[in-house]
């Protein structure tokens, strides 16, 4: 319709191309680590973590988005833990991607804050709970499945993969993962990781 002779309306058209070719790049890349991991061939590099480092080092990644979105990020001492065997790399990628979705899904003025605590002498529980807009009811059973976007992420651009992949490597890790929310009041995302022996 003559766009490509209109250089501006030619660069807009560019540039929305580019955006969608790096979302598609960005979906295929956690296709293939899904498959990867539903396949066992991904293999943990499993070492003593202290819970508290893995908190702060992941808050602090995270400090500068939550300030720039207006959020309080804060973590609450998690006391005299003891260390968790887990693959460092792989359990920061799961902690970032809860704290990334409750920056993204909490409004100016609200607060996200990262805990952890023993469950018994074999776990420690990692939770991160945010005061942002809440899952509905309906969605909350889904929301670790492949592809599934709820509708408060329909609009965000997400691939629907992130909480796929972290539920597969919270149980890589032999711990588990779970969600509650209220709608309009927030939601708190727990996953479980065995105690180093």
């Amino acid at each position: 319709r003559g766009a490509v002779d209109d250089p501006i309306a030619a660069r807009g058209f560019i540039d929305r191309a580019a955006d969608e070719v790096d979302r598609l790049a960005h979906m295929v890349g956690e296709l293939s680590e899904l498959a990867r991991l539903e396949s066992g061939e991904v293999k943990l590099d499993r070492v003593p973590l202290n819970v508290a480092d893995l908190l702060a080092r992941v808050a602090e990644r995270f400090r500068l988005a939550a300030g720039r979105a207006g959020l309080d990020l804060t973590m609450a001492p998690p006391g005299d833990l003891p260390p968790v065997s887990g693959d460092r790399l792989r359990l920061e990628q799961v902690l970032s991607n809860l704290v990334h979705n409750a920056v993204k899904f909490t409004q100016a003025g609200g607060k996200i804050t990262l805990t952890a605590l023993a469950k018994g002498p074999e776990l420690v529980e990692i939770s991160v709970t945010d005061t942002g807009a809440g899952i509905a009811p309906e969605d909350l059973p889904h929301i670790f499945e492949r592809l599934y976007k709820a509708d408060r992420s329909r609009a965000t651009g997400g691939t629907g993969l992130g909480l796929s992949i972290a539920r597969q490597l919270v149980e890589a890790h032999g711990g588990q993962i779970s969600a509650a929310s209220t709608m309009g009041r927030g939601s708190t995302f727990t996953f479980s990781i065995p105690v180093a022996r």
